[in-house]
This record gives structure tokens, sequence and C-alpha cells, in this order.
């Protein structure tokens, strides 16, 4: 009813926008020489491509299937977005890995195929998947009689069962050649020495340190020349995406007093024609802004301001209209019962192909399934004592098996409809049947706590929403801003003058779609990123959910090295830090002639000595000192009882004395360390880290802009 009435209160400025779109989209494809001057490929990858069509299969596909999981009937933009994204990124590895395949000679027999189905040795799926229910066991003969069963499936069975082998396939396919990178896995025995020794040897160090941060500031002038030298040295460092900076400002769209006035006025008639309502549902479904709800609540349960008056009036009472949370609200009382707030039952679940959450391996038909469930319900009838031992073995509910089917207490209305009014109609000690969207269910009813008040209020909600005259001036006013914010000054001043909040977004990359403040902003982002789009550049005025919104480019990164202009600020204070090193060093250089021990080093530093007892060649941070590889590697590389000349670390300078070295025994083998380090790059292969190393050497065209 909202999103309706939004629409029919915007119906002619929505003619406009469609119009202005409308043109602008015949003449764009005008421009380009129609849609056939459009790339018509999601992506291209190494020359093979992947059509928008196939691309847009796969999403419908995925999208049905998280639906079905997550069991929802509709899917938030994000997650669309979402799975997209998946969808892209699934499609282009599929690609690059069937090439790899294709050259490499790696395929499924038929006959592999067989074995990996029905085979002595089946794959994992299979062995996941179909097991009997009694011993929880893999039973070959489920396996053999769904495959005979095929052809009496529904088309919906038969694609599951084809997504299911092709899953095997892959998976089978991905093994293959998971298993030749891991066997091509070799170390060298001298190799393998060297990092053994590397990894293994132990030093016990003492040391003197001198921290940069003791040197002023005034100390140090960066020139142009010192800028661009470490720039040189550390640019592979500052590679960036391709990415895009915006100022936006938005115009809200909200309720004048007018809009207020007029909607209280039929709020009034609403609710003389509410108190006339011979079906309550009925009108509050026609009327209201928020589906009716026929929960039976709780005192306590329903909003404080009618909850004290609904619990102590008859049936019939209507609570005259009053406003909160920006909506007019008012209600009629039209049920009071007792009920139990909780009940307790068990059941076993006879599902079949098709119904809610059904197991891969169920395939018996409704018909079949209903014929089960008859049977042992007289079973049941008979001895009720036999319900927890047959749902514990033949129940379809995977929670049966530790808990036999016992359902433990649940709030009345918290199980299926169904279920719910099966057991609530039932006495304790009762059984009966009843069907839901899982299945049948033979329920055994174990407990009831005492009946208390409920009550059915029909509560009927009119949203404060802005009319139609609010959204077209408030979308005039938004089209004059953009059509004044001629540049970026211009932009700023008229966003000051007229007290709109400036926001900033930044580093927006061509498949971001988070922007603070607006919902799906993917239109935003795909405009960023229109040939011709550069700093400076204003966007058209946007309407968002309840907002306009008008963007000014203010920064655009191409792909690659940053230049040096962008990244100065940035650099400025780490050039610093490096000059603050020379000096430090020439410091230390100059007390080292005239000292004999680090005792006199440390006085003439203002410093101490401080000892590593156990220094490894891969210690991650020196205590107090942090992350200093030069350390590491002047240690292991001196000799022992000599002072080192000063050493330039990442914040400090450093003399170093080893007093102890020790290396690993080797007089026994290191098969042991051997097997450490493939295992180690075994598990890299496991996680599929090849899959990153082959997209860096695929040339992709990423055409996803183009499309959402």
């Amino acid at each position: 009813m909202a999103v309706i009435g939004t629409i029919r209160k915007q119906s002619g400025l929505l003619i406009i926008i469609i119009g202005v779109a409308l043109a602008a989209f015949i003449l764009g494809d005008f421009m380009k020489g129609g849609p056939q001057g459009r790339d018509m490929n999601i992506a291209v990858v190494d020359d093979e491509e992947i059509p928008y069509a196939y691309f847009s299969q796969h999403v419908e596909k995925n999208t049905e299937n998280t639906k079905t999981q997550q069991q929802k009937q509709t899917l938030t933009s994000e997650e669309v977005f979402r799975i997209r994204q998946q969808t892209y990124d699934q499609l282009v590895d599929e690609m690059i890995l069937k090439k790899e395949y294709e050259e490499l000679g790696l395929v499924v027999s038929p006959e592999e195929l067989f074995d990996q189905l029905q085979g002595d040795n089946p794959h994992k799926y299979i062995l996941q998947y179909f097991k009997d229910p009694n011993t929880n066991q893999y039973d070959p003969e489920l396996v053999r009689n769904y495959i005979k069963q095929l052809d009496q499936m529904d088309q919906n069975n038969r694609n599951r069962w084809d997504d299911f082998v092709n899953a095997i396939k892959d998976d089978r396919m991905q093994t293959k050649y998971k298993d030749l990178i891991s066997k091509a896995y070799f170390m060298p025995d001298t190799f393998l020495v060297k990092d053994f020794i590397d990894r293994k040897a132990t030093a016990k160090v003492r040391l003197v340190g001198a921290k940069y941060n003791t040197i002023s500031d005034t100390a140090v002038t960066v020139t142009d020349a010192d800028m661009n030298k470490y720039y040189e040295e550390y640019k592979q460092n500052y590679e960036q995406p391709e990415s895009r900076d915006i100022d936006y400002v938005i115009f809200d769209v909200k309720a004048s007093s007018s809009d207020r006035q007029n909607i209280k006025k039929q709020v009034v008639e609403i609710f003389d024609d509410f108190k006339k309502a011979d079906n309550v549902p009925l009108f509050i479904a026609r009327e209201s802004d928020e589906r009716y709800d026929s929960t039976l609540y709780k005192e306590g349960q329903l909003p404080v301001r009618i909850d004290s008056l609904m619990f102590n009036s008859p049936v019939g009472t209507f609570i005259d209209p009053y406003v909160e949370n920006n909506s007019w609200h008012m209600a009629k009382l039209v049920k009071i019962v007792f009920r139990p707030d909780s009940m307790k039952a068990s059941h076993i679940l006879i599902a079949y192909a098709g119904s809610r959450n059904a197991a891969q391996e169920i395939t018996r038909i409704r018909v079949d399934a209903k014929a089960m469930a008859d049977s042992l319900l007289n079973v049941v009838k008979a001895d009720p004592e036999k319900l927890e031992q047959i749902a514990k073995q033949m129940s379809d509910d995977p929670s049966a098996k530790q808990n036999s089917g016992d359902l433990d207490w649940f709030a009345d209305g918290q199980m299926v409809p169904q279920f719910n009014s099966a057991v609530f109609n039932t006495p304790v000690g009762g059984i009966t049947i009843a069907e839901s969207d899982f299945g049948f269910h033979i329920i055994k009813v174990t407990g009831k706590l005492n009946p208390i008040k409920k009550v059915r209020v029909g509560q009927l909600t009119i949203n404060i929403t802005p009319s139609q005259e609010t959204y077209q001036n408030t979308f005039t006013n938004a089209s004059e801003f953009q059509g004044k914010s001629t540049s970026l000054e211009a932009f700023d001043t008229l966003a000051t003058s007229l007290g709109l909040n400036k926001r900033t977004a930044q580093r927006l990359q061509p498949m971001s779609d988070r922007i603070a403040g607006l919902d799906n902003p993917r239109s935003i982002i795909q405009w960023l990123y229109t040939d011709g789009i550069d700093v400076g550049s204003i966007s058209q005025v946007y309407t968002l959910t309840e907002m306009y919104m008008v963007a000014a480019v203010t920064k655009v990164r191409k792909a690659g090295i940053s230049p040096i202009d962008e990244i100065r600020e940035s650099l400025e204070p780490l050039v610093k830090k490096e000059l603050k090193g020379d000096i430090m060093i020439n410091k230390m250089t100059e007390i080292a002639k005239n000292s004999k021990n680090l005792s006199q080093i440390a006085s003439k530093l203002n410093s101490k000595i401080d000892t590593v007892p156990n220094l490894t060649f891969v210690t991650r941070n020196i205590a107090g000192f942090g992350n200093e590889a030069n350390v590491l590697g002047k240690a292991f590389s001196m000799k022992t009882n000599v002072i080192s000349k000063p050493v330039k670390g990442n914040n400090t300078g450093f003399f170093i004395v080893v007093d102890e070295e020790t290396k690993p025994d080797l007089s026994g083998n290191t098969t042991l360390y051997e097997k450490q380090l493939l295992m180690n790059f075994v598990s890299k292969v496991n996680n599929n880290s090849y899959v990153k190393t082959l997209k860096e050497n695929t040339e992709i065209i990423d055409n996803r802009i183009l499309f959402y």
C-alpha cells in the first residue's frame, strides 16, 4: 500500500522522468549506433566471451536457490547485487579453469562419472546424501533407485539431479587439477637444508636502539629531490585500483504541514468507515499501509498505547486515531480467546519430493507419503509409546535422530499454522495428523500450559507521506540546484547558501555498492564511470527512496601506481622519517668511533642495552621496537661478540652484538620438516589460492559497470 501510494502520488512527476529517461536512452543508442554498438558481453576472458544473457540465466538460478535456502519470497537489492557479484566470479573462475583443464587434457570420462555415482568408492557428495535412515550409513541401492525413478519425476527434480551431477564432475576435475599442482612440489636438498637452518637457528642478542622520533621535525627539510627519490624507491607500494571521489547533497522529501492536514482529514473519514465495516480484515487490507495481522497477542505484547485498553474492553472496542512513528494508527478489538501460551508435542515427519527442505535423497511422491503417514498414524494410535522409536528410525526431520521427535515446549504460534492448529485442537495425550509445507506430521500432544487470555486486534496504519505536490516541489529545488552548479566552486557555494549538508564519498570503484545515506546507489556509480565524466562533472538529479540527490566529481584516480602529486601529503612524514634515520645513523657512526663497548654507546645515546634471548630469522616483532627486518638480517650474518656498524631500521637505528648463535642439529634427517613444508603448500592449493594467480595472469575485460 505504501509503495503503491507513493507511486500514485508521483504519477505526474514519473511521466516527466520516464520521458526524459526514454529520450536519453534512444539518443544514447543512436549515438552509439544502436543496440549493436553496445558490448553485450558481461566479460571477455582471454578472448572468450561471457554473454550477458548467459550471465543473467545463472543469476536467476542462483537467486532462486538463495530464496529457497533462506526461505524468502524476495531479496533485498544488496542481496541481489551480492548474488550478481558471486555469479560473475563463479563464471570467470569456471572459464579460466576450463581453459587450464583443456590445455592439460583433464577430463571426467563417462566411465569415471559412473564410478563416482555408483562405483565401490563413490564421490563424497553421494556418500553424504544417500544414507539409510535406519543405519545412517551409505546405501548404494538408494542411488540406483533414485536414478531409475528420474524419468517419473517432474522437471524441477530432474534439474536438481543434473546440477548435482555437474557439481560432482566439477569437484572431480578440480581435485585432479589440485593433485597435479600438489604433486609438482619439489624442494632441492640444498634449499631445504638452508631453509631449515634459517628458520630453526636462534641467537642471543644485545642491542642498543636510538629512535628517530627523538629528532625534531625542524631538524629536517624535505626537498623535491628527497620526495622523488623516496617515491622512485617505494612507488611499487602505492599501486591503486581505479576509483572516483564525489561530493553530494541530498534533498529529503518530507510531508509538509499541508500534507499532514490533508492526511488527517483522510484518516478521520477512514475511521468513520472503519467503525461501520463488517469485514475488518478486508477493510484493513484495502485501506491500511500495513498488512492485516491475525496474531493472537497476550498482555504486554501490543503497543503500549493500546495494550491495557484492549485487554480490559469488550470485543468491538475501537481505538481512536493517534500519531506514532510518523504514522496514523487506529484499532478495533476483534476477538478474545483463552489459549495455552506454550504447548509440547512429538512428531514423525514424512516428507516427499518437492516438500519444503526435503533432502535430496527423498524421492517418494505426495500420494506415497500420505499412504505411509496414514499407516504410521494407525500404528501410533494403537501404541502411542512407539512414536519416539519410529521417529528416530524413520522421521525425515533431521533432529529426530537426536531428540526422537520430541519438539519440547514451543510458544503458541511458533510452529507452522497447520501444525500449531493440530496441536491446539488435540488434547494432551492425543494422536493426530497434519500436512504442512514440510510434509505429513504424525503428532502426539504431550503438554499444554493453562490457558491465558489473548486478543486479536485489527490495527490499521496510514503513513504520513509527502504528496505529489511536495515531491514535485522538492524535485524542482533539486533541479534548480543542479542547473546552477556549473562547477565545483558553484556546487560548494550553492550548498552552503542553501544550508545543505554536503557529504563526501571517496574511492568509489566500478563495482562499489555503498554510499553513506543512500539506498542502492549503483546508478550513480554507473554514471561516475560513463565516458566523458571527469573532475568537475555534475550529475543529473537522481531519484532515490524518499529523496533526490545531486553529485559532483572531485577526484578521478586511474588504475596503476599513484602519481606522486596524489600521495605527496602521505609521503611527506615517511620521507621525514627516512631523513631522520640518515641523521641518526650519522650520529651513531661518530659515537662508535670513540666508544669501546655497548655500555658507552648506550650512555652517549641516552639509551639502554636490550637483550633478546631467542631471536630467530622469522621473528615478527622485537619487544619495544616492532618489526625490524634489517636487525634480523644483520644478526644472522655477523660474527659473535662483535659490535655491528649502525643498522638503519624502520623506526630506530641499532647497534647489535650477537653473544651466541645456535645452529639446528642436522645429524637427524629433515624429512619431517620437508613434510611440513609440503603440507603448507598443499593447504594453500586446497584453499584455491592458485585461482587468484591464474586470474592475475589472465586478460579479463570486465563490463559489469555497463549492465548493473
